[in-house]
């Protein structure tokens, strides 16, 4: 999926042409670039679907899965370089009916070897980050489960894909992955990082100006949508608190009113969430506890940004709340 991607994309699709063992079909779905990326794609033999406007990331990886032919879906970012031989392990991987989705090592483009993320994180309130990002990736690196795959790079079956509906295509920017995930373990399978892919990513974590009101807004979506009404209702003391320190960081940082445009979108995306929180319910089998049994609580740095004196101080305090929500829900679930 590109936007204006014509310092990229050449060296992706090169990446992916060049390797005797990559896809057997490369989709590039633009969304409405104004740039020479269009020129550049029609100089590679891939299939192509050029947007008139920029509708979003996950409506645009969504529109590229609809034109692909083949039974397992494989998305990379215009702006990564997969490795020589970094598909096959992904297949491999989801050879194995209880994984749901696999993902590479994702290393930094600029500095090799070390990590744009090691494996993410993703607490009970929908905050979710990089992780480790400019640490050396050990050499020893095991499989390993992670919360969710990197938007990024990864693969999915594309049954499982269709059956939770793709990305939610409303999210339009960040946090779309993260939702995925979310909804992937809700089938009961497990999301994979294979140390034996890898791909180079990238990435700037400053890059869209809006991006604090896309993550608040989706955070907010994600977890109204993705937990069972119970449980949303035990966690309203824990998500009044966490406001109440994300309203400081806004003030602190300067994006208040991108906080109060995310609170409105809350009212009027209403119906939205409910249609969401609905098709969660369908494909949903296990529950809640079992999702937060495996979920962060402490908040240790967003965006490469420094942790406030402020949560320093919540996040123990979510810690405890975390533990005992989690045995409500679970001992209210084996009471059914």
């Amino acid at each position: 999926m590109t936007h204006n991607s014509e310092t990229h994309i050449r060296a992706c699709l090169e990446s992916l042409l060049d390797d005797p063992a990559g896809p057997k079909q490369v989709v590039v779905v633009d969304n409405g670039s104004t740039d020479t990326t269009h020129a550049i794609v029609k100089e590679f033999a891939v299939d192509s679907v050029f947007l008139d406007a920029n509708e979003g990331f996950p409506y645009g990886c969504n529109r590229g899965a609809a034109e692909a032919f083949y039974d397992t879906y494989v998305f990379l970012n215009p702006d990564a370089v997969a490795l020589p031989g970094w598909l096959p392990p992904l297949m491999e991987q989801l050879d194995d009916v209880g994984v749901g989705t696999a993902m590479p090592v994702m290393e930094l483009t600029y500095k090799p070897g070390h990590y744009f993320t090691s494996h993410s994180a993703l607490t009970f309130l929908g905050f979710a980050w990089s992780t480790d990002w400019g640490e050396p990736v050990p050499a020893d690196l095991p499989l390993g489960e992670v919360p969710f795959p990197s938007g990024a790079a990864f693969a999915i079956r594309k049954e499982l894909f269709e059956l939770l509906d793709g990305f939610r295509a409303h999210y339009f920017l960040y946090l779309e992955d993260v939702d995925l995930g979310w909804r992937v373990r809700l089938r009961g399978l497990r999301n994979m990082q294979v140390p034996s892919s890898r791909v180079r990513h990238d990435y700037d974590f400053n890059r869209h100006a809006r991006k604090m009101f896309y993550l608040e807004r989706n955070r907010f979506h994600m977890v109204l949508a993705n937990y069972e009404p119970r449980t949303r209702r035990m966690l309203i003391p824990a998500l009044v608190a966490a406001e109440l320190g994300v309203v400081v960081a806004a003030l602190r940082h300067g994006w208040f009113d991108d906080k109060l445009e995310a609170w409105k979108h809350l009212w009027t995306t209403r119906k939205q969430i409910s249609k969401d929180a609905e098709a969660t319910r369908h494909i949903r089998v296990v529950g809640d506890a079992a999702i937060l049994s495996r979920m962060d609580s402490a908040v240790t740095g967003i965006n490469q940004m420094p942790v406030s004196p402020l949560v320093k101080l919540i996040n123990p305090l979510m810690g405890s709340y975390l533990r005992v929500v989690t045995s409500l829900v679970n001992r209210l679930n084996s009471s059914r």
